[in-house]
């Protein structure tokens, strides 16, 4: 039996062979597989994007963003990473998800909803987030 990481990597290479549909298919095995893991919501929102779902691509950007604070609150919990919370810390994953959701939503003409979304991607270190910001934000 195949497991998560053999369908995420399928994916994977679907993506890159632009087989968008058939990589949609393996990142939800990913998923069915291995419900806690984030990998195949994050990837499957990219390729939702390139297929024009956007709204699919914002729940799976939403559902990965919630498993990656599970999985970083489980880290916390155990080993106390974090004893300074007063500060935003970059973070290229959640950065990554909050541009998607954000570049999705600008495509859909939800522009408030979107430069929120693009903030928080800018804030966790998305420097590109900056430059569509300041597109749409006039």
């Amino acid at each position: 039996m195949r497991n998560a990481e053999y369908y995420i990597i399928s994916g994977n290479n679907k993506m890159l062979l632009g087989n968008y549909t058939g990589a949609i298919f393996d990142f939800t095995k990913a998923s069915m597989l291995n419900p806690d893991l984030p990998q195949p919501y994050t990837s499957r929102a990219a390729a939702k994007i390139e297929l024009n779902d956007y709204e699919g691509a914002i729940e799976d950007c939403v559902e990965a963003i919630r498993l990656h604070f599970k999985m970083d609150m489980d880290a916390e919990n155990q080993t106390n990473l974090y004893n300074d919370s007063r500060f935003v810390k970059t973070n290229p994953i959640y950065a990554k998800l909050y541009s998607m959701m954000g570049t999705a939503k600008l495509i859909m003409g939800n522009v408030d909803a979107a430069l929120v979304d693009l903030n928080a991607a800018r804030l966790l270190g998305n420097k590109d987030a900056v430059d569509i910001i300041k597109a749409y934000a006039k």
